[in-house]
């Protein structure tokens, strides 16, 4: 963490191998992945303790009133009682997958949104013609 006044660097204690933090809107906590088990983990900044709240997760974010995570495009899990939703189901699309799994999130109102691979089967040539 980086205390902007002070300048100062400090590391969370367990934090070691952890990537993609995310802090809440509310400041309370920090979610993050460790890169050799994929799970969703949550620093507590109060109790000052890291908890495992979800396994296979990917891609993880705060709704606006930091209530819930979303993660992996169409889960979401309330932060007050662990409890995990599906909002949507995937089956049968063709993900697009990067480095870091598959490309999800959500929109501006916090609805699921995928990014579908169409592959190279798909191809369109556009011809443009100004007048």
């Amino acid at each position: 963490m980086l205390d902007l006044r002070t300048r100062q660097v400090t590391t969370l204690p367990g934090s070691e191998g952890f990537f993609s933090p995310r802090w809440s809107p509310d400041g309370r906590y920090i979610a993050a992945i460790p890169v050799k088990v994929f799970s969703l983990m949550l620093y507590d900044l109060q109790m000052q303790k890291w908890s495992e709240i979800a396994k296979g997760v990917g891609n993880p974010h705060w709704s606006r009133d930091g209530k819930y995570i979303y993660f992996s495009g169409v889960y979401r899990l309330r932060i007050a009682d662990l409890k995990r939703e599906q909002l949507a189901s995937v089956e049968g699309i063709r993900l697009a997958i990067g480095t870091f799994g598959s490309s999800q999130g959500q929109t501006e109102d916090e609805e699921p949104l995928v990014l579908r691979d169409v592959g190279i089967q798909e191809i369109y040539a556009l011809e443009w013609k100004t007048p």
